[in-house]
Order: C-alpha cells, then structure tokens, then sequence
C-alpha cells in the first residue's frame, strides 16, 4: 500500500487564524479524525495508492503511518508545485483522493483546476468535507464526472428549547446522484451517519452508480454524419419510429444498445446550426459551436458526430475506445477523354500506324516497279522478237494499273481496304504480289474491325486523381470543413501533402463543395462511406434532371470520383463529457459490440443504398451504345474529305487557269492533240 500525503498551505496569511479558530468551534476533534481514519481503511480495502490533499487545519488529522494496510509514505514539502505532485500521483496510479480543506472556495477552485488539466482520476474515490461553496450552480458540471464521492457533513447539534450546544455532534456521509437531477440547487444523498464511535450502515459507502442508471435520461448531442448518423435515425428521436429498414448509422444503434445495457433513457437532441458548424467552428471572439461548444458547456453526456480520435478532440471529449477505422481521402473530377474525334486512328497504336503507313508505301512501289519492269523488259523483247498478238496485248492490259506510281499506291490502298481492282493483270509476277497483299489486307482489315467494334462498345475512357502526388500536382484546389485537417498535411513531413496544406480551402457547405468538385474546380477531403454517398445523390440528381427537362439544369461537366490512396486510416469514436464516469463501462460495452460483429452489420446496412444504387448506375454505363459523340470520328472524317477534295477542286482549277490556258500549245478547238503531245506541265 503507497499512501502520497500533499501538505497544501492555501489558506491566506491575514486569515489564517480565523479559520483555525472558526472550525476549531464546530469539528468535533477525535470524532472527526474516526471517520476520516474509517473511510480511508474502506478505501484502502479498494484502491492501491490514495493522495491526501490538506490545509494546516486538518494537516495533522490522519496519522497515515497508523493506518492499516500501509506500507510507505511519500511526503511532499508545501512548496512544492502542485502539478507535479499530482503528476506523481498519476504515474503510480493513485486513484483516491482524501481532500481536507476548510476553505470551500478554495477547494472548488482545487477541484476545478485539476480536473480541466486532467491531474485527477476523476473516476477514482474522493472523501471531502462537506461545504454549500461547493455546490454552486456553476460547478454543477463537476458532479457529473466526480461521482465516486464521499461528503463528511458535520452538524452543531442544539437543545431546540433552550438553544443550548448538546454535548454530542452529528456526523453524517452523504454523496451526490447521477445523473444530477435538474435543480437550482444540488440535493445530496445521505448514506451513513457515525453513532456512538461507529458507522451505522456498514462500511461499503462507494457503491457503483453506473451499471444501472434506473432509466435516467441522459443527453445526446447528435450531428448527422454518415455512417455514424444517418438522416433516418431522426424518426427515432423525434419519437416517430417506422418500420423502415434502412440504415440508422453505427453510433445510433451503438447508443440503443448502451442504453439499455446501462438502463437509461437516451434524449437525442441536435444543436442549433449544427449542419454549418458541425463538430465546431474556433470563432475570433475564442468562442467555441459545434459539438465542441456543446461539450465545453457539459450540456450532453455523450456526442454522436463521427469524431476523429485525435488530440484536438481529447481536449474538448473523453473518446471511447474507437469502433471502427475510415479511410479518408478525397472526392475529385473525373475528365472524359476527348478522343472521339480520333476514332479512326483508335484501334492501333502510333507505331502500328507508321509500320501500316510504311508498308502501304512499300507495297505501292513494289507494285509500280513490277510493272515498269515486266513493261520495259518482258513486253519491249517481245515486240522485238515479233511476239505481238492478242495474248500479249490481254498481259499488258492490265498493267496500266500499276505503271504510274500514284496509281500504284492507290490501287494498293484500295486493295487494303477491299476494294476489288478495275481489272486483274494478265502478268504472274503481279497476280501473286496481289494475292499476297489480299491476305495481307484480310488480316489487318479484321484486326481493324475487331478494335474498332471494341473501342465503340466499351465506355468512354477516363482521366483520373488516384493519388495524393497527382492531386499535389493537380491545377484544382483542395479542401474541407475541418481546420484540424487542413493543420494535418501542413505539418506533414511529405512534400506533396505540404502542397495539399498550401492550397487546402475550408468550405462549410458540403452541398456547395460537390457542386465545385462536378465543376472540376475542387477536391473535397472526407471519409470515402461518406464521398460514395454523395456521389450517387448526385448522378441520381443528374438522372433525374435529364428525365424533366422543366427543372433547372444542374449537369456537371466532370463526373465524381473517388480517389483510390487514402491520405489516413483514421480512428473513429463515441464521444463522451470530459472525465464522463461513464467511459469505463462504455469502452467494454463497445468492444463486445465489436467482438459479434454488430459494427460491421450496421456499417453495411448504412451504406446498403450507395452499394445498390452504384450498381445501377454501372449497368447502365455499361450497355454499347453507338451515341453520336462516340461517331464524332466518323463525320470528322468525312468532313476532312470534304475539305480536302475542295482544296484540290481549287488547286486544279488554278491549275488550268494559270498553266494550262497560258500554254502556247493549248488549243481548245484540238484538245486530243493538246494532251496527246508529250508536255511535262501536265
């Protein structure tokens, strides 16, 4: 047993004697010092370590060295820091706490300074002595979360006739409720009363207040936030309940099961403004709104909002033991590529194209050199060993095809796309050339073809923000409705997350942040349960809109999409009042929750609708259908065809006018002379 006694000298040098002497009058000395040295052994008999915190009036009351059960004393000089003292006690666990001060102003201000700084177990044992300074209105908030208590009130007791001081005093132990009954003034609850050197009821004065709160209603702030709390579960605490099956969200029916296992009614409530301010807003005044405002004033006993487990928010709540991890990341544009108009070129790669290109050349001038070779040679021998006949001219009939190397690459451009040849030639060197290149043709023509139904039948490709290096990378801005966010990458040792920080906008209105996103100007920061919510809210929006061409047109010009690498895995819990009595019994709970599976259940039912919804929609995208956009290629084709034989309309007809006519050989009246002389021009 370690017993740490802290010697506080508090009390005011010009007041000093006074209060000596004033309680000097009423404590009754051994009596006193009896109920202390009892409640203690009590104490003892549950806790390990006790702190004892006194002034010089009650300094000498416990002889903690004739306690039983204890083994070392740790003493602290009055001028010690208090925080340190306290600090110690913690670090040994210490959760009693003996505090006899006789000033009740400066044991409320003891008891309010350690408990916001936490230098306290607010849920360990207390024994106070009783005073009405401690029970002012504006420190109802302390007997909430100190409940384990125990007052030493002491009575002067009076002959009611005579007004004579009776020869023996009264002292009773009382405690306070829980929850606090709302009242002006707090009601504390007697317990026990010492008698004739003894406690009449036993000993057991610290009962546990929690496992049964004998359906007391508590206070629950609520902000809707999927999946913790959905926009169904209002029903609920308006005391409207439906045989709807849909999702409530996990941190409601968390609260259903708590309740009844702690046996207390929950009274769910929303703040004023809740859905702009949402977990709260830092005014420039120092004020706090939100759920943090709620909890700084100790208006609920618990906070249902979807809350990070962080520092920041350790400040302002206690935390259960979190439930469940959420990946947060953002919500981005999602750009169409723009290629329609390249359809044509679609179905293969750029080097297939110069290898086509190339080959198409090739074949060309293979074909011509064919020819002019089998012309020149072949055909030019015969008509010198006097061949000529009508077999002969049937062979060279058909190359004037070839002969001409435009011709040449045209026909074989043709033949490419299957387009059968005005006339076969009668030469074998060239039949065979040909029927290679049909096969040659046949292959890369259903291959084409083969693409190309693919590239029409399946969606449109799409660019997206996978990352948080693209997104840093990114021209659009980024942003959130929490500054702790915002903080969050600033302070990041990642440079594409210090970029993200840079540029991070805070934006209160979720509804005005998914607009800015469809526009493709914004990323939005948020948990993906969330992101996938809003984005089929939104293409459900879109839908409907297109259907009912009388509403106003909200299409966007940039589908949503869900970035792929989650920035963090963050811890999500219940949020408690700071130093709430109840956490202990809530954590258990909760991990039994978490143990059967009933997290996971609830967070499936909550996103049950987006999963179903999202499936709908992918169909749809799915079907192949031939739209004109994805044609756009086509008509672009035809239209640079237009233009093309245009330009080569203009260039012959400039042509006949600035070189044909202005030949001193062109005669319109013998145009077959004109063209059958041999002129270079033409």
């Amino acid at each position: 047993m370690i017993l740490v006694t802290l010697f506080l000298q508090i009390i005011l040098v010009s007041g000093k004697s006074v209060f000596y002497k004033e309680h000097q009058c009423v404590n009754s000395g051994n009596n006193l010092k009896s109920v202390v040295e009892e409640i203690v052994e009590e104490i003892i008999d549950q806790r390990n370590c006790i702190v004892f915190v006194s002034d010089s009036v009650y300094r000498n009351l416990v002889d903690v060295k004739n306690i039983k059960g204890s083994s070392t004393v740790l003493k602290y000089e009055p001028r010690r820091q208090v925080q340190r003292i306290l600090i110690d006690g913690k670090a040994v666990n210490c959760s009693a706490y003996i505090i006899l001060i006789a000033n009740g102003f400066m044991a409320a201000e003891f008891l309010q300074y350690t408990e916001r700084e936490r230098l306290i177990n607010t849920r360990g044992l207390f024994l106070l002595l009783y005073d009405s300074r401690l029970f002012r209105s504006h420190l109802h908030y302390l007997w909430n979360r100190i409940i384990n208590v125990v007052f030493i009130r002491q009575y002067n007791a009076y002959k009611y006739r005579s007004g004579e001081k009776a020869s023996k005093e009264r002292i009773d132990l009382d405690t306070v409720y829980f929850p606090l009954r709302k009242r002006k003034s707090i009601v504390t609850k007697y317990i026990d009363t010492w008698y004739k050197g003894k406690l009449l009821y036993g000993t057991n004065h610290f009962t546990e207040k929690i496992t049964n709160l004998q359906e007391k209603h508590l206070q629950i702030a609520v902000f809707e936030h999927i999946p913790a709390v959905t926009t169904k579960s209002r029903a609920y605490y308006n005391k409207q309940p439906n045989n709807n099956t849909e999702g409530l969200g996990i941190e409601f029916e968390l609260m259903q099961i708590i309740s009844k296992a702690m046996n207390f009614k929950p009274k769910y409530y929303m703040p004023d403004n809740i859905t702009l301010e949402k977990w709260g807003i830092n005014e420039d005044n120092q004020t706090h709104v939100g759920l943090v405002g709620e909890a700084i004033q100790g208006k609920a006993a618990f906070y249902l909002g979807d809350l990070h487990y962080t520092l920041h928010h350790l400040n302002y709540f206690d935390l259960t033991t979190p439930y469940n991890t959420e990946c947060l990341t953002f919500l981005t544009p999602e750009s169409l590529t723009k290629n329609s108009w390249k359809l044509l070129i679609l179905p293969f790669k750029f080097y297939t194209w110069i290898a086509l290109v190339l080959t198409l050349i090739l074949g060309g001038v293979v074909f011509y050199f064919l020819s002019i070779s089998y012309k020149k040679h072949i055909s030019l021998y015969k008509n010198q060993m006097h061949f000529q006949n009508t077999s002969m001219k049937k062979e060279i009939k058909g190359l004037y095809l070839f002969t001409e190397i435009g011709n040449s690459i045209l026909y074989t451009y043709g033949m490419l796309f299957q387009i059968s040849l005005p006339s076969l030639p009668s030469s074998w060197a060239v039949r065979v050339l040909i029927g290679w290149w049909w096969i040659y043709s046949i292959l890369v023509a259903v291959a084409y073809r083969a693409s190309m139904t693919a590239t029409l039948a399946n969606p449109v490709a799409r660019v997206t923000i996978d990352t948080l290096g693209q997104l840093a990378k990114s021209s659009i801005e980024v942003g959130g409705w929490n500054k702790e966010n915002k903080n969050f990458f600033s302070m990041s040792s990642d440079l594409s997350s210090q970029e993200i920080g840079n540029k991070f906008k805070l934006i209160q209105e979720e509804d005005k942040a998914i607009e800015k996103v469809a526009n493709g100007s914004f990323a939005y920061y948020e948990n993906s349960y969330l992101l996938r919510h809003v984005r089929v809210k939104r293409q459900i929006l879109e839908k409907e809109q297109k259907e009912n061409i009388t509403t106003v047109d909200i299409s966007s010009k940039h589908n949503l999409h869900i970035m792929e690498e989650c920035v963090i895995n963050m811890p999500i819990a219940l949020g408690l009042e700071k130093n709430s009595p109840l956490k202990p019994r809530v954590d258990t709970l909760i991990r039994r929750i978490i143990e059967i599976g009933l997290v996971e259940k609830w967070l499936s039912d909550v996103m049950e609708w987006s999963k179903i919804m999202e499936i709908r929609q992918e169909a749809e995208s799915e079907k192949a259908l031939v739209d004109l956009h994805k044609l756009q290629g086509a008509f672009i084709a035809i239209i640079v065809g237009y233009v093309l034989a245009f330009m080569v309309l203009i260039g012959e007809i400039l042509y006949w006018k600035h070189i044909v006519l202005k030949d001193p050989k062109f005669d319109k009246y013998h145009l077959d002379i004109f063209y059958s002389i041999n002129n270079p021009k033409i």
